[in-house]
């Protein structure tokens, strides 16, 4: 999922400074409504005991009402274990962060802020990447103003649904607040938020089960299973709300609606790229999945030559034979993107994956609408896709290429649409590294957008290892060292230094310090134990020093940043930061020692009470993943039972 935005602040006293200066000229910016409306899953909970356990709290609140929820949590037995006040371009503000109670349950809480005196959805200053070392600096609040609210122009989406719960009654206190309670927003508009972002490929199995279920509730289902079933007929207000928050989605979180390439707006056209094209053709294996006596798509094309379907030709023929129409594309698209090419041997999870993209990124318009109202009806697998997909392997020969490092069908699937884009960097091999202690590997990739020919991210992985010469007993104190980046940046930012005496003159003798001709690879300051020159580019970093002292075995120093900025640059639907990441890894797979490995991997153990994924996935990801959650430097200092 693609999401533009900025973190303005992470700390909580930045984030009330900044909520202060807002409403500097309006300090009862509450009277748009008297308490905050709670909307999401737990909402949904206190109108339906029966709906699924929410696994947090969303609020839409004032940003008076936003100062004093924050104000409440701090003066209850409560800690902030992370906040942030996030900026989405076109959207506006949110609250989002996560405390512990005392009871040290953890407690997620989303609040989306509210204003009719300016507009959240546009800051005035421009926001720029920050450096590492410039990231505790104090903000200068006074530039962060937003204009003056328009009334001419349409409102947000926030500022309606206060609007439309202007005059609820009901109310909830929040379990973990005394004396904070908020307005649980009604059924229908819950039901309409949930359907502003079901196209949205993340969480789509969570989200349309939650639909369907809110939708039971309000009694649109109930009718008969032999009509189809079709979005609600809601009030005037709910649809100019629901509207407005589709279009804000598809703005901050680029939803694939504006990638899909059909030839006429009422139109579907099949995807001509599956991974098995140059052994059978997708209309071979729609004839190896038809209901009838041949595809249903074949008696609705208006073109011979294009696999699309005509929207009047649709709604000529009976429910099942539309349903059955869905379920063949599904069934088809579950062969050659997952089962054939051996990214999974599970039909029933092949199946899913297909039919959820045809209700997400594979189609636009009615045709993915249909699926989406009538999805409950579609997910039933009649079929043995299994044998189909082996009789083809076993025709063919087909093998594996190579065990994936993540093998999630979905991902794999992303993965091999992006290939094509990427160059391998093979001039590495010319730049020397000067240091004689060091042993390096550098590699990269480059990815160019599909959207763009001109953009292109290049990703850089390096590694070195150090062991210096010993000339004193002092020098004990370290034996070896290891140091691993990833670095990710603009293509054209690439730039080759010249090795000149200015280059590290602004370096301190405890630093492990090379000349990069890229200037790319990070230095680490041994007394400090950490690393200088970091930037935003530097999306991971990893020291590891191997230690024969008194005190300790080894340490391990590690910094991660979000790669969510350079994957938007690809502008790729469903392609983010963490897909990127794996992606980096997947191609380049890097590693350093079985040593270093141990030394990780107890690491993880450590810090994650035990918890290590067992689907594989590379070990690097794993630290990074944990790392950038727990937004910290972590350094480990450790002596027992490194390598059990």
């Amino acid at each position: 999922m693609i999401i533009n935005s900025h973190v303005l602040a992470s700390k909580v006293d930045q984030i009330l400074s900044i909520l202060k200066y807002i409403i500097k000229d309006d300090e009862n910016d509450s009277s748009l409504i008297d308490y905050p409306v709670l909307i999401g899953s737990t909402a949904a909970k206190w109108h339906h005991p029966s709906f699924r356990e929410p696994k947090d709290w969303n609020l839409v609140a004032t940003i008076s009402q936003s100062i004093l929820f924050i104000n409440n949590v701090n003066s209850s037995s409560t800690t902030f274990k992370n906040i942030k006040l996030i900026y989405y371009q076109g959207s506006g503000l949110k609250i989002n962060g996560e405390f512990t109670n005392k009871n040290e349950s953890s407690i997620i809480f989303d609040i989306e802020l509210v204003s009719d005196k300016v507009d959240l959805r546009k800051l005035k200053f421009e926001i720029k990447e920050k450096n590492y070392e410039e990231s505790d600096e104090k903000l200068e609040y006074n530039k962060i103003k937003f204009e003056n609210f328009d009334s001419d122009q349409p409102k947000p989406s926030s500022l309606m649904i206060l609007e439309l719960c202007h005059d609820v009654k009901d109310k909830k206190p929040l379990n973990f607040l005394s004396n904070f309670s908020c307005i649980v927003a009604p059924l229908k508009i819950l039901e309409a938020l949930k359907t502003s972002h079901i196209y949205c490929p993340t969480d789509f199995s969570k989200n349309i089960g939650d639909l369907h279920l809110l939708r039971i509730f309000l009694g649109y289902n109930s009718i008969s299973k032999t009509k189809p079933l079709c979005s609600p007929q809601r009030d005037e207000t709910i649809e100019l709300m629901l509207k407005t928050r589709i279009k804000e989605s598809e703005i901050i979180r680029r939803l694939p609606a504006a990638y899909i390439n059909l030839n006429m707006t009422e139109d579907l056209e099949h995807e001509d790229n599956s991974l098995v094209q140059e052994y059978i053709p997708h209309y071979n294996i729609h004839e190896l999945v038809k209901y009838g006596d041949h595809p249903i798509y074949e008696s609705l094309d208006n073109d011979e030559s294009k696999a699309w379907i005509k929207k009047s030709f649709f709604e000529k023929i009976d429910y099942q034979a539309r349903l059955n129409c869905i379920k063949e594309e599904a069934m088809t698209i579950a062969l050659e993107r997952y089962l054939i090419p051996m990214f999974s041997n599970n039909q029933e999870t092949s199946y899913n994956l297909a039919l959820a993209r045809i209700c997400t990124t594979l189609t636009k318009g009615w045709f993915r609408q249909f699926a989406v109202d009538n999805y409950s009806q579609l997910t039933n697998l009649d079929k043995d896709l299994s044998s189909i997909a082996n009789n083809i392997i076993n025709k063919f020969s087909l093998k594996q290429v190579k065990e994936p490092i993540f093998n999630d069908p979905e991902t794999q699937a992303i993965f091999k649409s992006i290939h094509p884009y990427t160059k391998e960097i093979s001039s590495f091999d010319k730049l020397k590294f000067i240091h004689d202690d060091y042993n390096y590997v550098r590699s990269g990739i480059k990815i160019t957008s599909p959207v763009n020919n001109d953009m292109s991210i290049t990703a850089i992985v390096t590694t070195t290892r150090c062991v210096p010469k010993l000339t004193s007993w002092s020098d004990w104190s370290q034996v070896a060292n290891w140091i691993a980046s990833v670095v990710i940046l603009p293509s054209n930012e690439l730039d080759i230094s010249e090795n000149d005496d200015e280059s590290n003159n602004d370096s301190d003798d405890n630093s492990e310090e090379i000349f990069d001709p890229l200037n790319l690879h990070p230095h680490y300051n041994i007394v400090k134990e950490q690393f200088s020159k970091l930037t935003s580019k530097h999306v991971f970093v990893l020291h590891v020093s191997d230690i024969a002292d008194w005190e300790r075995d080894y340490s391990l120093c590690i910094k991660a940043k979000s790669a969510d900025w350079f994957a938007h640059q690809l502008d790729i639907p469903n392609f983010n930061g963490d897909i990127l990441f794996k992606y980096v890894l997947e191609y380049l797979n890097p590693t350093l020692e079985i040593k270093v490995d141990k030394i990780i991997k107890r690491y993880i153990k450590l810090h994650t009470k035990g918890l290590i994924p067992n689907e594989p996935q590379h070990l690097w990801y794993s630290v990074w993943d944990y790392a950038l959650k727990n937004e910290t430097t972590t350094l480990g200092n450790y002596e027992d039972d490194m390598y059990d």
